[in-house]
Parts: C-alpha cells; sequence; structure tokens
C-alpha cells in the first residue's frame, strides 16, 4: 500500500473510531463510501477498496473541517525540512575558514581535519550496524527530524480543540498511529536529509575557500608540538595522498615543509592556491561523495517505503468492519479460540464467541479449543499447527486478569504464536483478550488494584509487539 494512501485511511479510520454516534461522518455517507469504493474497485482488493472508501470519505469530513487537510499535509513529506538542513550546512561550511579571523591555512588542522574526522567516525558507526544487522537511525538527531512533521500536526490539532474537541482527539489518535507505522519511512527520511546536510558542509567550505581566495592571499604551513617536518609530511600524505594522486598535486617534501612551518616571529607558510586545491579535493572523496551516495541509498529505502507501506495490525479488523455490509468485499474468516492457562467456563466461552465476530469486523466463524494448563507452554506451541491455529485467519489467545503476566509462561506463548503466524501465515491476526470479570469481582472493593493489573497487561503484550484488548465475560 502506497504511502499517501494509508495515511488517508489511518485518518478515516481514527474519525470513524472516535466518532461511534455518526456525529462527525454520518453512518449514511461510511456505506454509501464502501459501495462507491467497491463499484469503482471492481474486485474485492482490500488495500484498493479501503484506499477508494477513504478519499471518498476524507473529502467529506475536509468538506466540513478544512483544517484536516492541513493535518495530513504536516504528516506527509517534507522537502522544505530537508533544504532548511542543506542551507544550514552550507552556511556552516561556509563560515568554518573563518572562524580564527586570519588569513591562514593550518593543514594539519581544523577545518579539515575536523570535518573528515567527523564522518570517518559517522561511517564507522554506519557500517558496524550495518555489520550487526541493527538499525543505525534510531539516533536523537535522526529521531527528532522524524518526528519534526508530527510535532506540528499535534500542535496544529491542540489548536482545534476548543471548537471541535472530538475530531481533536481522533486526529489525535490518528498522528500517533501513523507516527508508529511509519517509523522506518521517518527514519530513512531523516537519514537523507542528515547526509545531505552534511554534503552541503563540505561543499560550503570548498567553496568559501575559493571565494575568499580570489580576494584575499591566504597562507598555508603548519605547526606542531610534537612533530618535525618528517613526521608532518607522513601525516599529509595520510591526509591528502588520494587527494594528491586524484589531482596530480604533490605533497611538498620535507625541506619545503620545514620552510613552511609557522615560527613565532620568524613568519612562515607558503602561497595557499595548491593546499586548497587539496582540501577542496580531500573534501569530495571524503565527504560530498560519500555522504550523497549514502543519502542516495536512504532516498532509495525511503521510496520503498513509501511505496509499499507496512500496514498496522490493526487494519485487518478495520477493514472487515468498514465493509461487512458491503456485499461481495469481505469473506468469511476463521477465528479460533486457543485458551493458555485460562479455563473458560461454558457461559464465558460462549459470550467470547459471540464477542470475537463484533471485535473482528463481523462475518466470522468462529471455533474453540480446550485450554492448555499453565507450565505446558511447549506443548501448546508444538500442537498449534494441529490443533487448527495453521489454518485460522484468526486466532484468539484469552487470558485471565487474575492472573499475572510471566514472560517465561505467558510471553513464551505470545512469541511462538506470533512467529508462527508471521512465518506460515503472513496475513493471519493474533487476537490478545484479557477477561477482567473474574478479577474485577474479586477486587470490587479495590478497583485501583484492577487498574494496575490491566495496566501490566497492556504493557507485557505491547512488549511483544502486540495490543491487549480487555472484556468482561461475566453474566
Amino acid at each position: 500500500m502506497r504511502e499517501a494512501d494509508l495515511r488517508k485511511i489511518l485518518l478515516v479510520k481514527a474519525v470513524e473510531e472516535a466518532d461511534r454516534d455518526g456525529t462527525l461522518v454520518p453512518t449514511a455517507d461510511r456505506a454509501a463510501a464502501g459501495r462507491e469504493a467497491m463499484r469503482g474497485a471492481g474486485a474485492p482488493d482490500p488495500d484498493r477498496l479501503l484506499a477508494l472508501r477513504a478519499e471518498n470519505l476524507l473529502a467529506r469530513i475536509a468538506a466540513r473541517h478544512p483544517f484536516v487537510e492541513r493535518v495530513l499535509a504536516l504528516l506527509g513529506p517534507s522537502w522544505q525540512l530537508e533544504v532548511a538542513l542543506a542551507i544550514l550546512g552550507l552556511a556552516l561550511g561556509a563560515a568554518l575558514p573563518v572562524l580564527d579571523g586570519t588569513q591562514r591555512i593550518n593543514v594539519l588542522a581544523f577545518p579539515l581535519l575536523g570535518i573528515v574526522g567527523w564522518n570517518l567516525v559517522v561511517y564507522v558507526v554506519l557500517a558496524l550496524s550495518l555489520l550487526r544487522r541493527s538499525d543505525p537511525g534510531a539516533t536523537p538527531v535522526r529521531a527528532a527530524i522524524a518526528s519534526a512533521g508530527a510535532w506540528l500536526a499535534r500542535r496544529t490539532i491542540s489548536t482545534s480543540r476548543g471548537f471541535n474537541a472530538p475530531l481533536a482527539g481522533a486526529l489525535q489518535s490518528f498522528a500517533r498511529e501513523w507516527f508508529d507505522a511509519s517509523r522506518p519511512l521517518l527514519a530513512a527520511r531523516a537519514a537523507r536529509a542528515l547526509h545531505l546536510a552534511a554534503a552541503a558542509v563540505g561543499v560550503g567550505l570548498v567553496a568559501s575557500l575559493y571565494v575568499r581566495g580570489i580576494v584575499f592571499d591566504y597562507r598555508a604551513g603548519w605547526e606542531s608540538t610534537f612533530l618535525d617536518a618528517s613526521g608532518a609530511r607522513a601525516c599529509l600524505l595520510a591526509l591528502y595522498g588520494p587527494a594528491s594522486w586524484l589531482t596530480g598535486i604533490p605533497v611538498p617534501g620535507v625541506a619545503e615543509l620545514e620552510a613552511a612551518r609557522w615560527r613565532p616571529g620568524a613568519g612562515g607558510g607558503q602561497p595557499a592556491a595548491r593546499w586548497i586545491h587539496l582540501i577542496a579535493a580531500s573534501a569530495f572523496i571524503y565527504v560530498i561523495v560519500p555522504r550523497l551516495l549514502l543519502a542516495a541509498a536512504a532516498g532509495l529505502r525511503a521510496a520503498r517505503f513509501s511505496a509499499r507501506a507496512p500496514q498496522p495490525q490493526s487494519l485487518a479488523a478495520y477493514f472487515r468492519s468498514a465493509f461487512a455490509s458491503v456485499e461481495g468485499a469481505v469473506a468469511r474468516a476463521t477465528a479460533i479460540i486457543m485458551p493458555f492457562a485460562c479455563e473458560l467456563s461454558p457461559n464465558a466461552l460462549a459470550r467470547l464467541v459471540a464477542w470475537v465476530p463484533a471485535a473482528a469486523g463481523g462475518s466470522v466463524d468462529v471455533e474453540a479449543r480446550e485450554s492448555v494448563p499453565y507450565g505446558e507452554e511447549e506443548r501448546y506451541l508444538e500442537s498449534f499447527i494441529e490443533r487448527g491455529g495453521g489454518r485460522a485467519d484468526i486466532v484468539v489467545l484469552p487470558f485471565s486478569l487474575a492472573t499475572t503476566p510471566e514472560a517465561e509462561n505467558h510471553g513464551t506463548v505470545l512469541a511462538g504464536v506470533r512467529d508462527r503466524l508471521a512465518s506460515g501465515k503472513p496475513g493471519a491476526r493474533l487476537m490478545v483478550v484479557v477477561d477482567e470479570a473474574p478479577y474485577a469481582e474479586r477486587m470490587a472493593a479495590a478497583p485501583e488494584r484492577v487498574a494496575e493489573r490491566r495496566e501490566a497487561w497492556r504493557a507485557f503484550v505491547r512488549s511483544h509487539g502486540l495490543d491487549a484488548q480487555f472484556a468482561s465475560l461475566a453474566s
């Protein structure tokens, strides 16, 4: 699914979920949009149907509340931010040669040595991240750039709360869900922006040296407490060797370097034209070209994510709910209830069977399996396929709020079922349902204990990349 389509779908989804009574989007409009989408798609393709329906409903929402389109735009691609960072990098690079207020270039020191050193550190970190298959995008700077659009959107939404609180609440939920769903895309765009800004620093440095070299008489030299001319030449060969090879400009010999050494009260230095050429070539070799290549790679990642945006798990249920009344759009799904360490009474199980279709979006055939006792998580996972888990469109995993979540038991089952569905049937959905009834009845005099236990389960399930749903299966 394309990024732009997913963003519109999540916005409409958030509005519909917050607008249960049809104040913002009338029920008749929702039904009509579903039918029109089915006619326009011509086939029951969930992505296409959701995109067409969202386009229709978003036009109606924006007609009544125009600022919704601004929120949508703030959460989309922003070339202005990338241009601003590139201009900032260009200005920084141009300012570096004049920070000391002189017309001297120390060929062994800042600014070139500092820029090259910093970029080499960045390249090493990126290489190590690649080798470790970890995410190099989760740095504070990249995270701040990636979340800039979400921050601006939240500010815009906050200003609307005074005149339409329900819509503002829905848009806040949309901004959170979109930011969570688009993290890889936003991280790739932030990386591209930073690589372009770093390349601009190199361009600014080179441009500043050449422009100022035309109107000022720059002198180049070196000084050191510990190095003699031969040691300085070895360092210069390491730093400027590739540029010397590329340009054909040789690094001076020991005698010439000795004459160019800065000495207190004794002058030193030499015309800087040769060194400006070497600095420019070094900036292209170490900074500008590698950063542009990294920016291109990040841009390709962003384009890939934009064309095939990762979809939130909740979208499957939303599709079934949105098109439940549209004939031919939603095929009947099979849901299998497979409890672990959760004995449900016949009445509680019957209520759970009735609860599943509504939570899943309708058109669901529900089956139930017996519970596997606590401590037999390995048997639960080993028998998962033969008990029907491999053919289920939805696996319902009920737990009881009366138990405390434990990583070695409940966590093992959660992760095992999640991974088996991801590898065996990627389109299948895992619904984690926590029955509140027994614990809420026992703790009727201490509702804060119920809230604490509910939050513990919510956080525990979320740590496994899933969302917990809570239901009271009491009569």
